[in-house]
């Protein structure tokens, strides 16, 4: 059953990492400007744009506005939280008291 619970944490923090590397490429892609209709943009766009929007909807002083133009924080943001979630997955198994892998 432990074994069966640190694999469920391994996947976990592979599928958030893997979400880490998205949000990265989202924000290069932005920074490119890129096409988002192209296949690339779509699959990167719809899988990062809905937290991200999340966020800046419910703090909306995440959007900086500078000489017409604006940067958009949302994204950093969720970045972060996501590296902490990582981190507490990490250190799980300490807290619990549970081998190490």
């Amino acid at each position: 059953m432990v074994q069966l619970f640190l694999f469920f944490l391994d996947a976990m923090r592979y599928v958030l990492q893997f979400y880490v590397y998205l949000l990265i490429a989202a924000v290069v892609l932005r920074l490119a400007r890129a096409d988002e209709s192209s296949f690339l943009g779509k699959m990167v766009f719809t899988l990062t744009d809905p937290p991200a929007r999340w966020l800046t909807k419910k703090f909306p002083k995440l959007i900086i506005y500078s000489s017409g133009s604006y940067i958009d924080l949302g994204p950093l943001v969720l970045l972060i939280g996501i590296h902490l979630i990582i981190m507490f997955i990490d250190r799980l198994p300490l807290i619990l008291n549970l081998p190490l892998r």
